[in-house]
């Protein structure tokens, strides 16, 4: 059993995801000695997998006032970037009821105003981690592109490319010949674009989560490799139950384990409706030469990004748990959207299904747990989890001191479902 009573600053992490490794250092940071649980390796889950980019002009959530009336082409069109398994939604009826009602114009526009507060501080939160681990060398500067098929596409996402601009997000707009210049790999069937001249993407994001976490360990930081089951409020502390029937207490804990927060015992979740969204990947091998750069090509709702690694294809959405079986229906909808793309014949070397995180404003939990102010949350960050992983470790280590957070975190309270 390890015992961290001697001590009045022993936060425990539950979680070694990107959020909750960046929490581990932001409060190995401010002088907490820190415990990392997690019965994978780290980063290796749903981290591993994200489409690359520190999209700080994430602030566009999936809730949309038109998802209403766009249901039918979502579960049956073989061309929707979304994808709805109707036995799931009829078995979680109410989190699709919520989320539908957070599909509308007003709560549309107060989830674009809380995200954008949050991406505010995306650099405060990454730099001083990139610094911390010398990380630099994992880090592109070449901006991203928003591609589009069509000027009707594009004009559809004028009001929330507008929106985005309102939050701070800084871009320009690009022609088929810009577009061409800019990526010549691309296939010449983009007519309108943006470019986020400034924007930074992350060339393989095992290898940050790695690096974040040797440093972790190098710096007195305490890794077990074992799932927390069960949380227990004792006096003095929190006891923390692990799946090995190892035991460890902690004066502090964050939960930081995702979609998959939910299977922990005591914490207080029980009146969070977290959910889930499938994503996946494609990843051709040695093909990343073919751009420079992020593009995300709106219309199909995916990435292509040049990683370390190769050219990935990573995004849409698929509402259907925590299933480990990969869809194909959704495997062969990015295959075929990638070759269009690009001129691609082969076959993806890889594929990959991972889990957001997902709440039905589209907004992460950060904050409190309604049973004790001792257990600390830290999930839900859907599409952004690589991007405001480190603003939200250092909100969680402000709150770990007792400090007011440097970000209004209001909007990310865990009782705001009542």
């Amino acid at each position: 059993m390890f015992d961290g009573r001697s001590k009045t600053n022993h936060v425990a992490v539950v979680g070694a995801g990107i959020v909750g490794v960046s929490c581990a250092l932001w409060l190995q940071r401010r002088g907490f000695r820190v415990t990392l649980l997690d019965g994978n390796q780290p980063g290796s889950i749903t981290s591993s997998g994200n489409a690359c980019t520190i999209a700080n002009y994430g602030c566009i959530p999936v809730n949309d006032p038109g998802i209403i009336k766009r249901l039918p082409y979502y579960l049956f069109s073989r061309e929707s970037p979304l994808t709805l398994s109707p036995g799931y939604a009829l078995a979680h009826l109410p989190w699709m009821i919520s989320f539908l009602r957070y599909c509308r114009k007003k709560e549309v526009a107060k989830t674009i105003q809380a995200l954008g507060s949050l991406l505010l501080g995306t650099n405060d939160g990454l730099d001083p981690l990139i610094k911390l681990t010398k990380a630099e060398s994992l880090f592109s500067r070449n901006g991203c592109m928003y591609v589009y098929a069509s000027d009707q596409g594009f004009e559809d996402a004028r009001a929330k490319n507008q929106a985005r601009a309102e939050q701070g997000a800084k871009f320009s707009e690009l022609n088929a010949h810009d577009i061409k210049a800019l990526e010549p790999g691309l296939s010449p069937i983009f007519v309108k674009g943006l470019l986020f001249e400034n924007a930074r993407q992350v060339l393989n994001p095992q290898s940050l989560v790695t690096q974040y976490f040797e440093h972790f360990c190098q710096h007195q930081g305490k890794y077990i490799q074992s799932h927390v089951i069960r949380v227990k409020v004792q006096e003095g502390g929190i006891s923390l139950n692990l799946a090995d029937h190892q035991s460890i207490h902690a004066n502090k804990i964050v939960i930081s384990s995702g979609a998959f927060s939910k299977s922990i015992d005591g914490i207080g979740i029980e009146n969070i409706p977290l959910g889930t969204e499938r994503g996946y990947n494609i990843q051709y091998e040695g093909q990343q030469g073919r751009l420079s750069r992020p593009v995300a090509w709106v219309e199909s709702g995916f990435y292509a990004t040049p990683t370390d690694l190769g050219l990935r294809f990573a995004g849409t959405v698929e509402i259907a748990g925590l299933s480990p079986e990969k869809n194909q229906k959704c495997l062969n909808y990015i295959t075929r959207k990638s070759r269009e793309m690009f001129n691609l014949t082969s076959s993806p070397d890889s594929t990959w299904l991972g889990f957001r995180p997902t709440l039905p404003d589209s907004l992460p939990v950060i904050g409190a747990s309604p049973v004790n102010e001792n257990i600390l949350f830290a999930f839900g960050h859907q599409h952004i989890g690589l991007t405001l992983a480190g603003i939200t470790g250092k909100l969680i280590s402000e709150l770990a001191q007792g400090a007011v957070p440097s970000i209004d975190i209001t909007p990310f309270r865990p009782d705001r479902f009542g």
